[in-house]
């Protein structure tokens, strides 16, 4: 096993007098990576992706598990975690920023053990300067893929995203380490190195065009491809299924639904839903002859027509989800509906808190489908429980969803600790999964369903504002983004919510062992 003064003398037997640290940030796509060849390379984590160099720091361990999988392609790998096998291992201490340091980090920069900082760029920057002060010659060091938040995403080349955290920490932790470099950069007179940011911070020295001239590289700046920050990447496979509630929002435009199917794909949904109903039978003539200003017309019959698929719209919605990766299943409100329905083979479909009151129809459903099925609870009770617990035996699953059927509905109303209660359900009876479909506003409840065992989350979607429709104010437009960051949240919760079992975890350190 190597150690730092190792890695020292290979840096002096190079003959290089530049070093440039690679980071993850957008920025880095703007950089032409091939004029770096008399630079000695210091990678951050697996920013060997975009350009393997001769030194990698890390501390974390979803870099041990990349190394493992892919091997690794610098000459030595400095790190906290264990060795191995088929790298060039150099063990050192993580320093993690806590309250019982006593130590600033500043002091530490400068004294002459190296650790692994938290911050892992004031690392690289510390052994950067112990190179220079190895070889005795001052050097200028570059920070490059080095941007501070992920607003702006990260490098393409370097594989799009990072592989840990959510939105809020990652972004949290960038701005600390921006914080630290300006305090490193606050000691220059006693570094042994010249820090030349890259970038457009108010510390940078030059933007990236500039670099590129300087290294001869693109005369022209490459623009950045907006890879957003992907926080649907979790791993391991999500225990709770987010559906985008498309229900008729699509008013009968196949263009305007395959654009909600992309975008639920994309926000990182697991299903779509839809609604089928038979019109002429499910209303009354008289609500169907009622005045109702609609693109389709001017009754309430015009409108409802208008809204529904027909065969031909479904096949392109299977065509469509297949494509994009997404499932798709709908609500059926009447028994024609259903048999409709049963012609593409669904999985799963929904019985909507619409139809409640529809005892026949409910118990022939319960009766024959053998899938599974979602079932909300809006506008009934105890009673009603009652009634699903003794017919809906033969399906699968019965995804069993507490909701208020209130357009919309204010968090006082949620009642979301009826998901625990029907969490409690399914440790009596197995075939109920509990979950939540919401008409409340934002995130909040459907985050809390999650703490208490929802296994599903229905939310409306739009695209657009259209205020001749049903129940459009409840949606979330897709068009703004909205919908993402609300399918951001739910994982947010499932992640928070960990395993339940009780384990001392990596990231808890006590500086009082015995």
């Amino acid at each position: 096993m190597s150690n730092i003064k190792d890695i020292l003398h290979y840096f002096s037997l190079s003959g290089k007098n530049k070093i440039a640290i690679i980071g993850k940030g957008a920025s880095l796509d703007l950089i032409d990576l091939s004029k770096l060849n008399d630079f000695f390379i210091i990678n951050i984590n697996d920013s060997e992706k975009a350009l393997s160099g001769d030194v990698c720091i890390y501390h974390l361990s979803w870099v041990s598990e990349f190394l493992i999988n892919e091997g690794g392609k610098c000459q030595y790998y400095i790190s906290s975690c264990e060795a191995i096998d088929g790298i060039e291992h150099v063990s050192v201490e993580h320093i993690y920023e806590g309250p019982e340091n006593v130590q600033p980090l500043q002091e530490r920069f400068f004294d002459s053990k190296f650790y692994i900082e938290d911050a892992t760029v004031i690392s690289a920057l510390k052994l950067s300067n112990l190179c220079a002060d190895y070889v005795r010659n001052k050097l200028d060091v570059y920070l490059l893929g080095f941007d501070f938040s992920i607003s702006t995403g990260y490098s393409k080349k370097s594989g799009g995203h990072v592989s840990f955290g959510e939105y809020e920490y990652v972004e949290s932790l960038l701005n600390n380490q921006s914080a630290y470099l300006e305090l490193i950069l606050s000691h220059e007179a006693d570094l042994s190195i010249n820090v030349n940011h890259i970038g457009d911070r108010s510390f940078s020295s030059m933007n990236c065009e500039k670099f590129n001239l300087l290294t001869g590289g693109y005369s022209d700046a490459e623009q950045v491809n907006d890879v957003k920050s992907d926080f649907n990447h979790y791993k391991g496979n999500n225990s709770v299924i987010v559906v985008a509630e498309i229900t008729t929002n699509h008013f009968g435009n196949l263009d305007l639904l395959h654009k909600m199917i992309k975008a639920a794909a994309e926000a990182g949904a697991d299903y779509i839903k839809l609604q089928k109903r038979d019109v002429e039978t499910f209303y009354t003539q008289e609500e169907l002859n009622k005045p109702y200003q609609s693109p389709f017309g001017n009754t309430f019959r015009d409108y409802r027509h208008g809204l529904e698929l027909d065969e031909a719209g479904f096949q392109k919605v299977e065509e469509w989800c297949n494509k994009y990766g997404i499932k798709w299943f709908a609500s059926v409100l009447d028994k024609k509906s259903y048999d409709f329905m049963l012609q593409f083979e669904p999985e799963l479909i929904k019985l909507p808190s619409t139809i409640s009151e529809h005892i026949d129809f409910l118990k022939a459903v319960a009766e024959d489908f053998k899938g599974d099925i979602v079932l909300s609870t809006g506008m009934t009770d105890s009673k009603y429980e009652e009634f699903v617990l003794s017919e809906f035996h033969n399906c699968r699953y019965l995804y069993l969803l507490q909701c208020v059927s209130t357009y919309p509905t204010m968090n006082e109303d949620a009642n979301v600790a009826v998901v625990r209660h029907y969490h409690d359900l399914s440790k009596k009876f197995p075939n109920i999964k509990p979950g939540y479909s919401s008409h409340d506003v934002g995130s909040l409840c459907c985050q809390l369903s999650v703490a208490a065992g929802a296994l599903m989350v229905e939310k409306h979607v739009k695209y657009g504002n259209t205020p001749w429709a049903h129940f459009d104010n409840v949606a979330i437009d897709m068009l703004t983004g909205n919908f993402k960051k609300f399918v951001d949240d739910v994982r947010l919760a499932e992640l928070c919510l960990g395993s339940g079992t009780k384990v001392v975890l990596n990231s808890e350190h006590h500086k009082y062992r015995k």
